[in-house]
């Protein structure tokens, strides 16, 4: 527990710090509703699936089974993994207490299976941010966890030999 409040308070920092330091204005004088928690966590929200979505369409089909060493996911579990994620902490996020589910991740993990179901992922979770109802600490959590896994996507990504969307 004491890790996850860590993880929530140092996302928080950081998707506040990235919001502020893209903004030519200073905090103080940025409009009230810019600097809203739900605001806030919809632009950390926006980025960060952003890239993830980006990585898993840049990545070729036949390099979905790549995985560094046998102790780790491949990358198709690993975006899956990110889509269970986010059907996770979403719903919660929007009031419906679900149990984690591993479905898509124990499921086809290829390119043309994945991608459909990490964008519908992707849309549940905005329909969720976009309310300024949501309860926050899953939808930070949220944010925590798909920046954490994008860390694993970006090692991927250069061991193949290729550019992280966020470089």
């Amino acid at each position: 527990m004491k890790i996850r409040m860590l993880l929530f308070v140092c996302c928080a920092v950081m998707v506040t710090t990235l919001i502020a330091a893209k903004s030519p204005q200073t905090a103080v004088a940025q409009d009230t509703d810019k600097s809203k928690p739900s605001v806030v966590m919809r632009q950390g929200f926006a980025e960060v699936s952003e890239w993830v979505t980006k990585s898993a369409d840049m990545v070729p089909e036949d390099k979905y089974n790549y995985k560094p060493v046998d102790s780790v996911r491949t990358y198709g579990q690993l975006i899956a993994h990110i889509a269970d994620s986010y059907n996770y902490f979403c719903a919660h996020g929007g009031g419906n207490k679900v149990q984690w589910s591993d479905a898509i991740e124990k499921g086809k993990t290829d390119k043309a299976t994945l991608i459909p179901k990490l964008k519908e992922a992707v849309d549940k979770c905005n329909a969720v941010y976009a309310t300024d109802n949501g309860a926050i600490a899953p939808l930070m959590n949220n944010i925590a966890h798909t920046s954490l896994h994008y860390g694993n996507v970006i090692t991927y990504l250069r061991m193949m030999g290729m550019k992280p969307p966020s470089s």
